[in-house]
């Protein structure tokens, strides 16, 4: 059975996957792989990894001790040892609508100074979601998120658990104004008016409500296209290794949204500040009981953390894109005390590197 540990393993897999029966019962559809990355739980003949580790030591090669690892903690069911946790693969269509978006990213202005609102217009892909839960406009809004394309918006999936968005909102600046403007000089400036786009679908992740506490990444179809101005735009998710590994890698974060301040008001404009990025178990030990996992970020910045409100809302910092300056999406706020400003207390944000696989699976066949 899987778990057997030798130098040769063709016995072990020659008992683990002929000898075992090949139904799909009692199997999870979705799973995490060896290294905490998201999978699926499939025969290990549709995993083109597991498959060439089996077909490797078959044919007399001895697996090299990362192999074995991956071997040894690649079953996904207790009853079926032929089904193995597979590692998503980015989908080509879906990367290529990504790709295609060249102007992503673009900013006007990355000064930050922490806690403090975010210039009019800065920051184009903030989206918000919009509720039929009130009448004060304020209080419609419970979720950030961020647009990803003309037709895509990124989000934590828990913001579609008790209630349902009925539109998103972008190009907003204060919430509580019909119209945005800032005086330069004498003169008064106003951006173009916010827009309130209807919903096609909601895409959840399938692993989310097995688990709270992780795999909270959901994607918004909207109705139709957005044109794009220059208060409306999208972000840019990170495409390629070189530029994941630079996201992985960051030290710190600009947290965005319109969520709840240190005075624990919520703000009626977006507000921005640096967090820092922490190791998982900092996580851990801060939520005892939660079951957090290597895909996920954990994030901490004593008085400039997150809070309620900016749930959805992105973890961001300019890279290089292609070559060029630009904004990239780096995770997703999840889950967070609602004491905003104790730094005993860190978030902890959706991964958005790990999941490229899953958004660009979902966008091709959305």
């Amino acid at each position: 059975m899987i778990g057997c540990v030798s130098g040769s393993l063709t016995f072990c897999l020659l008992a683990a996957l002929i000898g075992s029966g090949l139904g799909a019962e009692d199997y999870p559809d979705y799973c995490s792989t060896f290294e905490g990355w998201p999978g699926w739980c499939v025969h290990y003949l549709e995993c083109p990894s597991i498959n060439a580790l089996v077909q490797k030591n078959l044919s007399g090669h001895e697996l090299s001790k990362m192999e074995t690892d991956m071997w040894n903690q690649a079953r996904c069911s207790d009853r079926n040892t032929t089904y193995v946790c597979c590692q998503d693969e980015i989908n080509a269509s879906g990367l290529e609508m990504l790709t295609n978006e060249t102007e992503c990213g673009k900013f006007t202005l990355f000064k930050v100074t922490n806690g403090q609102r975010v210039k009019m217009g800065s920051r184009p892909w903030m989206a918000l979601l919009k509720y039929n839960v009130a009448t004060m406009a304020r209080h419609q809004f419970l979720c950030g998120a961020t647009l990803i394309s003309k037709r895509f918006v990124l989000t934590a999936a828990h913001c579609s658990i008790n209630e349902l968005p009925i539109a998103v909102r972008l190009g907003e600046h204060d919430i509580t104004t019909d119209e945005d403007c800032i005086m330069v000089g004498s003169k008064k400036r106003c951006q173009l008016p916010h827009q309130d786009i209807g919903i096609e679908k909601i895409i959840m992740h399938e692993g989310y409500p097995k688990n709270i506490t992780q795999n909270d990444i959901a994607l918004i179809k909207l109705d139709r296209d957005v044109v794009y101005s220059a208060h409306i735009n999208s972000i840019c998710l990170p495409l390629y290794p070189s530029l994941q590994k630079n996201v992985l890698g960051q030290t710190l974060y600009l947290v965005t949204g319109w969520g709840r301040t240190e005075s624990g008001r919520p703000s009626n404009v977006p507000m921005e500040a640096f967090v820092k990025h922490l190791s998982m178990e900092d996580c851990i030990k801060a939520y005892r009981g939660y079951a957090f996992a290597e895909n996920q970020v954990c994030t901490s910045a004593g008085i400039q953390d997150s809070c309620s409100g900016d749930s959805g809302g992105p973890l961001q910092y300019p890279f290089r894109f292609y070559g060029k300056q630009r904004f990239v999406q780096a995770g997703i706020v999840s889950v967070g005390s609602r004491q905003c400003g104790i730094e005993t207390y860190p978030s902890v944000a959706t991964n958005v590197v790990v999941f490229m696989p899953w958004i660009t699976k979902q966008m091709a066949v959305a």
